[in-house]
């Protein structure tokens, strides 16, 4: 697959695993269960920022990455976008707690 650019649309297709924020699994040493999230079909006629970083945790998409994203949510869905995703090279258990780590719930209306 080559690289989206601005204005592409997304692959058929495409699905991802992920950890559902929920209350009861909102401590970052819980335990959520993976579900399948087909991008391709959620984010059909939607806005989406996409941005991908090498890895949760590692000192460069912790402290330079994600930080910018987070802080300009709002500028950024201001901008008419329905939803910020990020992808990384990890299984959704760590992703789901590096979200909770940095304060997002794995919602639509966060990253």
């Amino acid at each position: 697959m080559s690289g989206l650019k601005p204005g592409d649309s997304f692959p058929d297709d495409v699905v991802f695993s992920y950890v559902p924020y929920t209350d009861e699994s909102a401590a970052i040493t819980a335990c959520g269960t993976p579900q399948n999230y087909a991008a391709s079909k959620e984010w059909k006629d939607k806005k989406v920022v996409l941005f991908s970083v090498p890895g949760a945790f590692t000192p460069g998409c912790s402290v330079r990455h994600l930080p910018g994203y987070i802080e300009n949510l709002d500028k950024i869905k201001g901008k008419k976008v329905d939803i910020v995703a990020v992808l990384a090279f990890n299984d959704a258990f760590v992703m789901d707690a590096w979200s909770k780590a940095n304060g997002i719930k794995n919602r639509e209306e966060d990253i």
